[in-house]
């Protein structure tokens, strides 16, 4: 279990390659990673403890490969490899070349089918999508193009069917819908035409709503440049589109990441409004739960005790903005 299961964090992808890296480190080693007596303290173990190094253990694992079982084996998920196609090529020169003789085991293995044969040149995994949209897989922007009639009712036709599967909760088929109209779209207005990004961002809203946030975060980025091309830093599709960047990053446990963009885009936000708008507040908020998440817990009262002040003179004790807040506050002083 990830160190970030054990306090029960947001569990992704990286989680995953946390087991993967308690796995091959048994198979090298022939030792678990940790082995405390008690259940607490092999969870601690996993939360702070350094892994041993392979090589201390065997010293004929080659050293690139110890490196890439402690990348895995890292506490914080954005320290671990991008994602399984990472990993593949990370241990694809440590598998045998295509072609490559079967190892020679003892007389007692002669006859036997060869078990490694389907790990020789196992399939990688699909490499990772490039965002919808970006220059090279789109036409050139037309600015000046319009909306005939046709492509009005075309439009009209799909986002009426998107809604229709998205009141089914059926997301993946909704984001394919769109992706579909946003290619047909774009050949005749451009990449970069306000209608098509619009279209782009309730794509990307889709896929992040059915929990597909490996997806949606790119679309976020790219749809954050785009509109900082023509609003500006501040504009409110800007905001909007890194805001939801930086949650999709929380979601996925890039947690330096996420936060460093959660505190960009509330530096924005304090110099076009105020600390205390509701879009603030929302950022504040998120802050403090992904350090408490962590389990930085004095970073999270230093994020959410002048939140809950300012929430008491905005509405008063016994609003639920309130409460939420003062709830969060109460459940980190709680042993745990």
């Amino acid at each position: 279990m990830s160190p970030e299961q054990t306090r029960a964090s947001q569990v992704t992808p990286q989680s995953d390659l946390y087991a993967l890296g308690c796995l091959l480190h048994e198979l090298l080693s022939g030792r678990s990673v940790f082995d405390g007596p008690t259940e607490e303290l092999f969870w601690e173990q996993h939360r702070h403890a350094r892994p041993q190094p392979l090589r201390a253990l065997r010293p004929d694992v080659p050293e690139d490969l110890e490196k890439l079982v402690l990348q895995l084996l890292a506490k914080k998920p954005e320290q671990r490899p991008g994602d399984a196609y990472a990993v593949y090529e990370g241990l694809l020169p440590f598998l045998p070349p295509p072609g490559a003789a079967a190892p020679q085991g003892g007389p007692e293995l002669a006859g036997c089918p060869d078990p490694t044969q389907m790990y020789r040149r196992p399939n990688a995994p699909r490499p990772p999508d490039a965002p919808a949209g970006t220059p090279s897989s789109r036409p050139t922007p037309n600015p000046g193009a319009t909306l005939d009639t046709r492509l009005r009712a075309a439009i009209a036709e799909v986002e009426r069917q998107v809604n229709a599967l998205l009141d089914e909760e059926r997301y993946i088929q909704a984001a394919d819908a769109l992706e579909a109209l946003i290619d047909s779209v774009s050949a005749t207005l451009g990449a970069r035409h306000p209608r098509v990004l619009a279209l782009r961002k309730k794509r990307a809203a889709v896929l992040f709503i059915g929990g597909d946030y490996r997806r949606s975060l790119p679309e976020f980025d790219d749809l954050a440049n785009a509109y900082e091309s023509t609003e500006g830093p501040a504009g409110s599709n800007v905001i909007r589109c890194r805001r939801q960047a930086a949650d999709c990053r929380a979601e996925l446990g890039q947690v330096t990441t996420a936060l460093r963009e959660y505190h960009h885009v509330l530096d924005v936000i304090r110099a076009k409004e105020s600390d205390t708008s509701e879009t603030a507040r929302e950022i504040r908020r998120s802050i403090g739960a992904l350090l408490a998440a962590e389990g930085d817990d004095q970073q999270a009262r230093e994020v959410l005790t002048p939140l809950l002040e300012d929430l008491r003179l905005l509405f008063g004790p016994d609003h639920p903005e309130t409460q939420e807040v003062q709830e969060m506050l109460r459940h980190l002083d709680v042993p745990g």
